[in-house]
């Protein structure tokens, strides 16, 4: 996993992020200003807050930038921010969007901790903010502890102030260097988004500028691009009014008066720029229950298909390692046979329309009068029974022998559109074979943690604490138990939590950077995942008289269908189970998240579909883009 550690200081007081367990406070920050001091900024105290934010990106300098560090592509890293000065709140925060922010805060007072805990971390990245007074001044600065950083760790420094400030610093040592101008709010904000690649850099110096062992020349300004990540940014920014998209928490709250679900989590994006992140409600209708947070993550059920395995399928046929002209015989004879089953297309059954049987209900047969069969389960971990199923309850590793013998028995159906999870028993089988491990490790690996998605995995109790976890379904049928952590999908427990139908847990955040990465047709971050071709071929329809893409639901031919009539014909995403939709549409460049529990406490309550809440918000957003 990403590990990030956050360091920072103020006066004769030092912090450095412990571990969850540590409970110390930070300190104490005077407010972030919120008023341009400078000449040079004064004038856009005059506009409003989105105008302003627009102004100051072209106004933040990249004075430095060895190899081309920035933007910070790739953060499958270790990284520090030491931080000196002035509050640096709202840039701490800003840092925390993409790196891990599980870290609590200590006070230090001696600066030799400090330096030895440099010298210990050995981190990759080191980013390291000086924050003006009120008076955008710094009184004084020790720059001793630049020389115990690593030298291998590559070093950005951030200037929030005055000009002033950088006159006293040895410019040399650091590998990018972004001078701010003021210690403004917004400035703390975008500047954390260019680090990162959000937006790019466009600003001059104006009139030459010395260090304390550097000089730059007036008109000095590197420029960068976005490199592809979403912009935190406000829908004025784009032109829509805020009050045109009021609606939606209103039908958000509406979702929850009602009993549709507890809680959820909405997040919008237009032209590369998330407009609108909200939490609504609470994680279960319990008085007593947590509200619902950004860095909560929510069983994403089906729209696992799209989030996992069809990511997958399509980055390892970018590879040349996979194909949708294929049959299934053609990657696992072991598992199907030569016989019906092994001459599956694996574009049809992609598509749906292979004759797979919808749905079996595997945990059925592992029942004996209601309760779990002891050859089958065990309440123990235990050789043998290494799987998790749910809290107390772990499967016979031999089991999933039988929920494929089970499938292979099953009656293929004529080939017609039928929607059916089994097609991803198979993919699953046929990725980690062509992998050579499974599928959750190679995502997190070489996927998810470049991405710098923190809040998307599988088995998520390995990953999250529990309180950012939504519950599911009170499951009393199978396993007996309010199932929190554990998948609610019956067969994806089954499997031991990972499946290519089910399994996934995330938040909005970070399921709209994997909608976000199939828009970019496979860009991300200066990385390529997969090709521009492959995103096409598995984004279209596949075939006449079925929606389907290649694992991609699509708009009905009349509009509308899973997503509202205002979506584009060439838009594209999935719904789970459980509550969620997430849908892109690459015409108007509009994404949608929406997450809930909507089975929590019971999977019978289908109040969500039946309120058309989902699509419902998604008219509003297409209203408000009109």
């Amino acid at each position: 996993m990403i590990r990030s550690i956050f360091l920072l200081f103020s006066g004769l007081f030092f912090a450095f992020c412990m571990s969850p367990s540590d409970h110390s406070l930070a300190p104490v920050f005077p407010d972030v200003p919120t008023t341009w001091l400078s000449k040079e900024l004064d004038s856009l105290n005059r506009l409003p807050i989105f105008k302003q934010a627009q102004s100051y990106e072209q106004a933040i300098l990249l004075l430095e930038n060895k190899n081309n560090l920035l933007p910070l592509g790739n953060l499958d890293l270790k990284s520090s921010h030491i931080s000196i000065g002035g509050n640096p709140t709202v840039f701490h925060n800003g840092i925390q969007r993409y790196l891990s922010p599980d870290q609590f805060l200590r006070p230090f007072i001696h600066a030799h901790e400090l330096k030895e805990w440099i010298k210990t971390a050995g981190h990759d990245v080191v980013i390291v903010s000086i924050h003006a007074n009120k008076n955008n001044q710094l009184d004084s600065i020790n720059s001793e502890f630049l020389n115990e950083i690593p030298h291998h760790s590559k070093v950005i420094l951030c200037v929030f102030g005055d000009r002033s400030i950088l006159e006293k610093i040895p410019t040399k040592r650091f590998d990018a260097i972004v001078w701010a101008k003021e210690n403004h709010e917004i400035a703390q904000d975008r500047v954390s988004q260019l680090l990162f690649g959000s937006i790019g850099a466009n600003g001059s110096l104006k009139g030459n500028l010395h260090s304390m062992d550097q000089e730059f020349a007036a008109g000095s300004g590197i420029k960068t691009m976005p490199n592809g990540r979403l912009k935190f940014s406000s829908p004025e920014e784009i032109g829509v009014d805020s009050k045109k998209l009021a609606e939606i928490d209103r039908i958000a709250l509406d979702g929850i008066t009602k009993g549709a679900y507890p809680g959820c989590q909405i997040l919008v994006a237009v032209n590369d720029q998330i407009i609108l992140r909200k939490c609504y409600g609470k994680q279960t209708y319990d008085t007593n229950a947590r509200a619902v947070s950004p860095q909560d993550v929510y069983d994403i059920a089906s729209v696992t298909k799209i989030a996992a395995s069809t990511l997958l399928a399509m980055h390892l046929q970018s590879k040349g390692k996979y194909s949708l002209d294929k049959k299934l015989k053609d990657y696992i004879p072991e598992v199907t046979g030569d016989g019906p089953f092994g001459n599956i297309l694996i574009r049809d059954m992609m598509a749906h329309q292979s004759g797979l049987t919808p749905w079996i209900p595997f945990y059925k047969r592992t029942l004996q009068n209601g309760t779990w069969n002891p050859a089958i389960y065990s309440t123990t971990k235990k050789p043998g029974f290494e799987h998790q199923v749910a809290e107390g309850l772990y499967i016979n590793d031999s089991y999933k022998d039988s929920m494929y013998a089970q499938i292979l028995k099953s009656t293929l159906g004529p080939k017609k559109y039928e929607y059916s999870d089994l097609c991803y028993y198979f993919t699953q089988k046929i990725l980690e074979k062509q992998i050579g491990q499974t599928q959750n490790l190679y995502l997190e690996e070489h996927i998810y943690r470049p991405m710098g998605l923190r809040y998307m995995r599988y088995l998520p109790l390995q990953h999250f604490d529990k309180m950012h976890i939504v519950p599911t379904e009170n499951d009393q049928a199978f396993r007996k138990q309010l199932l929190h952590g554990h998948v609610h999908d019956p067969g994806a427990a089954m499997l031991g939590g990972v499946a290519g139908h089910a399994g996934i847990f995330a938040n909005a955040t970070d399921l709209a950077s994997i909608m976000q990465l199939f828009l970019n047709k496979g860009n991300y971050a200066g990385m390529e995942f997969f090709s521009e071709a492959v995103c096409n071929e598995y984004t279209k329809q596949q075939f006449p008289g079925n929606r389907r893409g290649a694992g991609f639901d699509r708009p009905n031919a009349s509009g509308g269908g899973t997503c509202d009539e205002l979506a584009s014909a060439q838009s594209f995403g999935h719904s789970g189970f459980t509550g969620t939709l997430a849908w892109a549409d690459p015409k108007n460049k509009v994404i949608f998240i929406f997450l809930s529990n909507r089975v929590n406490p019971s999977q019978d309550n289908w109040k969500i579909r039946d309120m058309n809440i989902r699509t419902n918000i998604q008219h509003v957003i297409y209203q408000a883009l009109q």
